[in-house]
């Protein structure tokens, strides 16, 4: 299997779930991380508020990993460059299954609650006011 081409950041690419195939891939991956807490015993620690918990200190792991980092071509001074690129991968699993173990204990499918979310944010943020600004409310002022 060939990897996914890198972006401007380095960082390999990321394929759609656009097929039921690639829906099947999820639902077996969120299979996999429930196996892997249920055959630990780690569901009796597993309450929504752990787990929201959870989540947050992994987002924040990914986060300090560009701590300090510059943006744009170098030369960067001693620690400012780009993170290690396996160092975000596996901070971006460690979030990712920190999600699913939250959406199984919750009940909530991941996949349909984004999808509902786009569908909430595509009437918030209609692009003929929302392209290109980076305001909260599209179509008023900043003040």
């Amino acid at each position: 299997m060939s990897e996914p081409p890198e972006d401007s950041n380095g960082f390999a690419g990321t394929r759609r779930l656009r097929s039921r195939a690639g829906r099947d891939e999820f639902k077996r991956l969120q299979a996999q991380v429930n196996a892997f807490a249920e055959a630990r015993d780690w569901r009796q620690f597993h309450s929504p508020k752990n787990l929201a918990t959870c989540l947050s200190v992994e987002a924040s792991e990914l986060l300090e990993l560009f701590m300090w980092t510059r943006e744009g071509p170098g030369p960067h001074p001693p620690g400012a460059g780009a993170p290690d690129a396996q160092a975000v991968a596996d901070e971006v699993a460690d979030v990712l299954i920190s999600l699913l173990n939250f959406c199984t204990v919750t009940g909530i499918d991941p996949l349909a609650a984004a999808r509902a979310k786009l569908v909430r944010l595509e009437a918030k943020y209609p692009v003929t006011l929302a392209r290109g600004s980076a305001l909260k409310s599209p179509g008023t002022s900043p003040e």
